[in-house]
């Protein structure tokens, strides 16, 4: 079970729309998707433009970025089309790459060779792949000879973010952004962060479509993205690949069949499961309106899943969020009831839990216990007002145990409200997620 949150400005979708930088791009240029990345993209090759015709000074062209997203995103693929788009080499490497070289003396050295490669004049995208590598300062323990050797090669990397040559376009790529030393990202290195999320189902089917090479009705191939949640552009791309060899193997060009028989084998869930998922989504949905989270919340529905795949997707609800640009105290531990109100729910009926609500990170119970930690631990909201991190520095840092039973009681106590709530409410808890299965897809508003 997992849900997402969607506010009023929605994150650039990973849509299957080519990315045409220009007119006179070849297709063979094109790529899928990233539509915040793709417009600056396309201002960013107007600009090298002007550069090159001498019009605009080479400090006026914000020339780097952060790519983030899971594995099979394409932020490679993207930063060979930005260079393909270009007209300048693309350098790949890895701070792994840099660090197999030797001893902190070759480490550096080859950095540097790196950058001096791309800085020859040419112009060139050199692209960083896993560039949370490099670790933060700030997490960093000051008599730890680990660390130490890490903050030089961190400093050295700043200086040669700060004296880049004219031409060269710094891209980074990580799986995780909130790693990374923020004098990284600050003004000037690699300003501008872009999010490449998993497709959706349209997006997909438009992914497949293109690498299908517009074979067939667009519509058609949406009824098989619709068993495709999950799967990134990458898989996508095998999918079609692999129904291609079978086309080839049997002499014949391929056929929407093939791409049928790439789906994976997906189970049905039962009566009781899909009612189950429903009151998980109703308990979310109901809880995100009461306390003022949410305008609006969608329950969704699947009738089956994949069991291949690494977290199965059976419900899900997403919320209008209310406005909150300046967190409280009450609307953190809102949240909190937020994120545990789909485990109430399950109790408030059925009297028993599923473990729908965690064993991965992202999930409900995680969610919960990192805010909840945050709270205590860098927000000052525990018994005592006591900074002892950032949020960066509490990922892999326990707390005192002092404090970290404070987050207990903080979990505990949320937990306990949303059980109320939804227990006193099960008919109504129960009315919902019957509609919802019912109908597979259900919206709900304040008020309604």
């Amino acid at each position: 079970v997992a849900h997402r949150v969607e506010g009023k400005v929605h994150m650039a979708q990973f849509s299957m729309e080519i990315m045409r930088l220009t007119g006179s791009v070849p297709r063979g240029n094109q790529q899928p998707g990233y539509q915040e990345a793709k417009l600056w993209a396309k201002r960013l090759r107007s600009d090298v433009a002007l550069w090159r015709a001498a019009t605009l000074p080479w400090k006026e062209v914000g020339s780097s970025a952060l790519l983030s997203g899971s594995p099979g995103t394409g932020k490679t693929f993207f930063a060979s089309a930005l260079a393909k788009a270009l007209g300048v080499r693309l350098i790949p490497t890895t701070i792994g790459e840099w660090q197999s070289a030797g001893h902190l003396d070759d480490t550096l050295r080859a950095m540097r060779t790196c950058f001096e490669d791309a800085n020859d004049g040419r112009g060139a995208v050199l692209f960083i792949d896993e560039i949370d590598s490099i670790g933060s300062r700030s997490a960093s323990s000051a008599g730890d000879s680990n660390s130490h050797y890490w903050r030089i090669v961190l400093n050295e990397f700043l200086n040669l973010l700060s004296t880049l040559g004219e031409g060269v376009i710094v891209i980074g790529a990580t799986n995780f952004p909130d790693c990374i030393d923020p004098a990284v990202k600050r003004a000037g290195r690699l300003e501008h962060h872009f999010t490449l999320p998993l497709p959706d189902k349209n997006t997909r089917a438009e992914i497949l479509n293109y690498h299908a090479e517009g074979s067939f009705p667009l519509e058609l191939l949406a009824e098989i993205a619709e068993h495709l949640e999950g799967k990134s552009g990458s898989a996508l791309e095998q999918l079609v690949r692999d129904a291609r060899k079978k086309a080839r193997d049997e002499d014949r060009e391929l056929e929407l069949k093939d791409l049928r028989a790439q789906l994976p084998e997906r189970i049905s869930y039962t009566p009781e499961e899909l009612l189950r998922l429903a009151v998980h989504e109703a308990g979310h949905a109901l809880v995100s309106l009461s306390v003022g989270y949410a305008t609006s919340a969608t329950i969704e529905i699947k009738d089956s899943f994949d069991p291949s795949a690494s977290g199965y997707l059976g419900g899900m609800a997403t919320y209008e969020l209310t406005e909150d640009n300046l967190p409280t105290e009450t609307s953190l531990r809102n949240r909190i009831a937020v994120s545990l109100a789909g485990m109430a729910a399950e109790a408030a009926v059925f009297g028993d839990r599923s473990v729908g609500s965690g064993g991965v990170m992202g999930s409900d119970i995680e969610r919960a216990t990192s805010l909840a930690r945050r709270m205590v631990g860098t927000y000052g909201f525990g018994s005592h007002p006591i900074f002892l991190g950032t949020v960066q520095d509490l990922i892999d840092t326990p707390l005192p145990e002092r404090f970290e039973n404070e987050v207990v009681d903080i979990v505990g106590v949320q937990y306990d409200r949303v059980l109320k709530m939804l227990s006193d409410e099960r008919d109504r808890v129960l009315s919902l997620a019957t509609e919802a299965v019912n109908h597979r897809a259900l919206k709900i508003e304040r008020g309604g």
